[in-house]
């Protein structure tokens, strides 16, 4: 474990932000002409996002019941319509209704 982080949540982690910084440092690399500090730059830009997701997923998860982060992501890209819609998440009363007669 990282930082209180899962397997999973560190392999989602690591994919979001390899995504994410991969194209932004190797751009600046070409851009500068150095292709393989942009490498290097990618692995410490990934390293350093994932301390500082793994310090803040640990505040958001403390007093919290297991997985309710990853459940309350699956229901924010639900209500975005991002997401397929698996949840119940409207409750009602049902009455029967019955009459009493004299």
């Amino acid at each position: 474990m990282f930082l209180a982080m899962t397997n999973s949540e560190i392999k989602l982690s690591l994919m979001i932000f390899f995504a994410l910084w991969t194209p932004l440092c190797l751009g600046v690399g070409f851009i500068i002409g150095n292709a393989l500090l942009s490498l290097a730059c990618v692995a410490g830009m990934v390293f350093v996002s994932m301390w500082l997701a793994g310090k803040r997923l640990r505040t958001l998860k403390r007093g919290k019941p297991k997985q309710y982060h990853m459940l309350a992501l699956s229901a924010w890209l639900q209500d975005h319509g991002l997401s397929a819609t698996v949840f119940v998440r409207e409750s009602r009363t049902w009455d029967i209704q019955r009459w009493r007669t004299k």
